[in-house]
């Protein structure tokens, strides 16, 4: 009897598997550059959100200083109507205005004072309304005395007589009562501002109610 020589078939499926292999090595390094450039926007998104917190942060605390300074400079004073007339400014009102930011953007205090006029002339809608006066403007670095620490934060402050005044003269207390608008300006748009009511009640003055401005 003859023997029937039956071929030997080529072994393919060590190719196909070098090939699923490489597929799926590719498809690997894909998915692990798409999760690093990710996760490298995570991170830089988390800087950011935190370099602005700490911005923030800076600016409401300056703005708080410079309502102190203020408030210790009207306890100073006998009465406060050369303040609400505009003729008197704080010891602290030095600088170029307007004022430029570290990021290049400009700050006017000028033009802060007509925003602020212009709403609440909106609010009364008409008639004698309190005229905001800046009061004290300049840099933070200025009102520490930290000049070597750089300018990167500029304040300014903005008084009115208060809406309870019956006297109905923006320029004249006689309920011992204004109203004290801080603001802190940094970059990259970072802005603070609290508003308080400073009273003065047998010869003591105080801080009757403070709000931080949204």
């Amino acid at each position: 009897m003859s023997r029937r020589r039956h071929g030997v078939a080529p072994d393919v499926s060590r190719g196909d598997q070098r090939g699923a292999a490489l597929l799926v090595t590719m498809l690997t390094a894909v998915l692990l550059s798409g999760l690093a450039g990710a996760l490298v926007v995570v991170l830089s998104t988390e800087e950011a959100v935190e370099a602005n917190h700490r911005r923030g942060v800076a600016a409401l605390y300056a703005a708080d200083g410079l309502l102190a300074g203020v408030v210790a400079e009207l306890t100073s004073m006998p009465d406060w109507q050369a303040v609400l007339s505009g003729s008197q400014r704080s010891t602290f009102s030095d600088g170029p205005i307007p004022a430029r930011l570290a990021d290049g953007a400009m700050i006017s205090p000028h033009e802060e004072t007509a925003a602020l006029q212009r709403e609440i002339d909106q609010i009364v809608g008409g008639g004698v309304t309190p005229r905001w006066r800046l009061y004290a403007w300049g840099w933070l670095a200025e009102l520490v005395n930290e000049t070597g620490s750089g300018r990167l934060v500029y304040t300014a402050a903005w008084i009115r007589d208060d809406w309870a005044d019956p006297d109905a003269d923006p320029e004249q207390d006689t309920n011992g009562r204004v109203v004290v608008w801080v603001a802190a300006f940094g970059p990259f748009r970072t802005r603070r501002a609290v508003e308080a009511v400073v009273g003065t009640e047998s010869g003591v003055v105080s801080v009757v109610a403070w709000g931080l401005v949204r």
